[in-house]
């Protein structure tokens, strides 16, 4: 999987200059961490219900993303997958994307498989805005 990024690129500086895709089957959650997306101020957020629809997205919309927030388990496509897309296709120039995953505490395992994807953290569900808000931080200052 290749995904072909913008032609621009943006200095991230602050969470409101983020371009967020957040990738979660169960709507109530999405819902739920999109307004919180939107409260915290976040300059986009993009929705997909599972991998593939992120892939689609990121086709699409790869230079207006800048960081991942997955759920791990998902039909079609799960997160691990999706990260595995991301990680390892030759030539994608996301592949270095900041990427937190959604867990509950019953997928230890699954988060220590995505930490070997070199994933920027992870969030427990419920999420809170201040978790949120704290763990995008982390991650655009790793990157940067």
């Amino acid at each position: 999987m290749v995904v072909e990024a913008g032609s621009g690129t943006r200095r991230i500086r602050t969470i409101h200059d983020l371009g967020v895709l957040l990738v979660e089957d169960d709507d109530f959650t999405r819902k739920l961490i999109s307004r919180l997306l939107h409260d915290i101020k976040v300059r986009a957020v993009f929705e997909a219900a599972d991998g593939i629809q992120a892939l689609d997205i990121l086709r699409k919309n790869g230079g207006d993303v800048d960081a991942v927030i997955c759920d791990l388990e998902m039909p079609r496509m799960g997160g691990l997958d999706l990260l595995h897309a991301l990680r390892t296709a030759t030539g994608n120039p996301l592949a270095d994307l900041p990427v937190l995953v959604l867990t509950g505490h019953r997928e230890a395992e699954m988060v220590k498989r995505a930490i070997a994807y070199g994933i920027s953290g992870y969030l427990v569900k419920p999420v809170s805005k201040a978790d949120l808000t704290k763990r995008l931080s982390f991650a655009i200052q790793k990157k940067q």
